[in-house]
């Protein structure tokens, strides 16, 4: 795979979520699409991050048997909770990481989810057509500059650059509480997706840590 493929899926994939009804200031789109993409790259299919093909031509034929009238939001949020299980198993608790950004927003996407409109017309295609060989240190740059963020891949310093073996690392010590997300929700995604740019082979799921309010106001 290069980037051009990864890149084109993502814009594809985006553009089928605001058609099928999905915004909120294009955040959600932007969001909901990079957990699309990265859960297909980490398929059974493709690299083996997790065992899953929900995203796969497979996952398609295999979905529209069981719910043939809610096709894309059923893939859609079997394919989230797979890259939200992938990550909380290799996580602590109370993690912000790519696949959770907290109660408040998760609870936003679900909503924003079940109001997906039911169109034959709107697919995953893109994705199914994913073929991954291997990763280059730094594919996910030229997702982050098809982000309505206005953030480079190359402006996220807080960022890790060799994060030491195992399953998961911490971004920063400095973590979010609930209220400090929403502000800053742009530069933690950037700076997410630029943590999984430096998976090439094996996952390292980067991570912040969701600090309490009455810890946060305590100190």
């Amino acid at each position: 795979m290069t980037s051009v493929d990864a890149t084109s899926a993502f814009t594809s994939v985006r553009e089928t979520l605001e058609k099928a009804g999905i915004e909120d200031d294009f955040f959600f789109l932007d969001l909901i699409a990079s957990r699309l993409l990265l859960e297909r790259v980490g398929e059974s299919t493709n690299l083996d991050w997790w065992e899953s093909r929900v995203l796969s031509k497979t996952g398609r034929t295999r979905l529209s048997e069981v719910t043939p009238k809610t096709q894309l939001k059923s893939r859609i949020t079997l394919a989230l909770k797979v890259g939200r299980k992938a990550e909380s198993d290799r996580l602590p608790d109370d993690s912000i990481s790519l696949f959770y950004f907290g109660p408040q927003i998760e609870s936003r996407i679900t909503a924003a989810i079940d109001e997906l409109e039911s169109n034959d017309d709107l697919t995953l295609e893109p994705l199914e057509n994913l073929s991954i060989d291997s990763l280059e240190e730094g594919w996910t740059d030229a997702i982050i500059t098809e982000t309505a963020s206005n953030i480079s891949g190359t402006d996220t310093p807080e960022s890790q650059q060799n994060p030491a073996p195992g399953d998961s690392y911490l971004i920063n010590e400095s973590g979010y509480t609930q209220s400090e997300v929403e502000p800053d929700k742009w530069r933690i995604l950037t700076t997410l997706l630029q943590g999984y740019g430096q998976c090439t082979d094996q996952l390292q799921v980067p991570y912040y840590t969701l600090e309490s309010e009455l810890k946060s106001e305590s100190a």
